[in-house]
């Protein structure tokens, strides 16, 4: 069972009855009363390459930590649009909720404590040194990258407990933190998975790449990614022209190669003028051309389906939903029951990060934490497989590679 209390029926995707419940229920336990159905979602790869081991009959209580923002909601005037920053903690703990609602009904126990971490900092300090917190046997949040170098400098939770960053794409070495698991891919992966595509699928003799750098900090560390790792991986076998527009551009395209454009910028006012010009070089002049683009191309909605797939658009991403799986659907239908309205992006991403680690918690115990490196968790939105270095924690390592094909995003294979 999950110990947190019962809610009432949410009223056509309302918040504002689940703020009112969050009231109730945040840093409380009482005993769930009704087993929920389970999702029919196969556990982590159900991690059936490691050896068999019988579940621990007992609880396991895990700490949430999300920014609900309580504190600064007047409860009798708040509109939708006061609470919108509150959303994406709303939907992550909907998410991780309806994963340990589906392994709860497996049989197992689990004591969920969720905590609103206020966006304050002395807020996440006290969270950090409050018992309450400490002794639970895993911690998922604070979800900022302030907020969890705060509190990984206050926990200390040696090396049997876990901090998840489920959301923040930080740099591991921003905090230093061994106990800390960085799930979200960093900006620094992105650039090596598309360096690493680079090299092993296209002939050198063959390509011309063109990186387009607007010099701009973040798209400057881009660029400086990708150029590193791919020297790293072929030495000096591919050679990168770098320009800051793409005014002119042609002249440095080569009319009888492929031509590999990375535009690292994700500014709209950049990137819509720049596709626009690389779609008239293809149709117009001819070239051949093949676009990668920034990770957070992915969040847009003002990119042109028609001009990426003309372009053979490619994106990194650690973020994609199948809504032709059974399982995905199985989830959506699942979560409209439970919450009368569709998931998002962040109701995903809680499902996976919740049935993942509450799965390790369910088959191994207080040693989870020594399995996290056994298995690929193939999940929703994502796959989770996790390197460990001892000063900086772990990182997951797992990283799509998108193609538009039919006017979609799909998965290379």
């Amino acid at each position: 069972m999950i110990l947190v209390p019962n809610r009432p029926q949410l009223l056509s995707g309302n918040n504002f009855v689940l703020i009112l419940c969050m009231l109730i229920f945040l840093s409380a336990c009482s005993k769930k009363i009704t087993a929920p159905k389970p999702v029919d979602i196969p556990s982590p790869s159900e991690l059936e390459k490691q050896k068999e081991i019988v579940p621990l009959k007992t609880d396991h209580s895990i700490a949430l930590l999300l920014p609900f923002d309580l504190n600064t909601i007047n409860l009798k005037t708040a509109t939708s649009k006061n609470i919108e920053k509150a959303s994406i903690a709303i939907d992550f703990y909907q998410g991780f909720k309806l994963a340990l609602d589906s392994l709860t009904a497996r049989g197992h126990n689990f004591n969920l404590s969720v905590f609103d971490t206020q966006n304050q900092e002395t807020r996440v300090v006290n969270l950090a040194l409050a018992n309450s917190v400490r002794s639970k046997d895993l911690i998922v949040g604070p979800i900022y990258p302030d907020a969890i170098k705060t509190f990984g400098e206050f926990a200390e939770l040696g090396d049997k407990k876990l901090q998840i960053s489920p959301l923040a794409a930080s740099i591991p070495t921003d905090f230093n933190n061994p106990s800390l698991v960085t799930v979200n891919n960093t900006i620094d992966q992105h650039a090596r998975k598309i360096a690493e595509f680079i090299s092993s699928n296209y002939q050198a003799e063959l390509v011309n790449i063109v990186l387009i750098n607007t010099q701009k900090s973040d798209d400057a560390k881009f660029s400086n990614h990708f150029k590193r790792n791919l020297t790293n991986i072929s030495g000096d076998k591919f050679q990168i022209t770098e320009r800051a527009t793409v005014i002119a551009l042609e002249k440095y395209l080569v009319p009888t190669k492929n031509n590999l454009v990375i535009v690292t910028s994700s500014d709209r006012l950049f990137v819509m003028p720049a596709i626009d010009k690389l779609y008239n070089l293809v149709t117009k002049q001819k070239f051949k051309i093949e676009v990668f683009g920034h990770p957070n191309w992915l969040k847009t909605n003002y990119l042109s389906q028609e001009k990426m797939q003309t372009l053979n658009s490619r994106i990194s991403a650690s973020f994609h939903v199948n809504y032709k799986s059974q399982t995905v659907k199985n989830f959506i239908s699942r979560y409209r029951d439970e919450y009368g309205f569709e998931p998002s992006e962040y109701s995903f991403k809680g499902f996976d990060i919740g049935y993942y680690f509450g799965g390790l918690l369910e088959k191994y115990g207080n040693d989870y934490a020594k399995h996290l490196k056994d298995s690929v968790y193939r999940g929703l939105h994502t796959s989770f497989k996790f390197s460990k270095d001892p000063k900086t924690g772990y990182m997951n390592t797992e990283l799509m590679m998108l193609r538009y094909r039919n006017f979609e995003l799909q998965p290379e294979k």
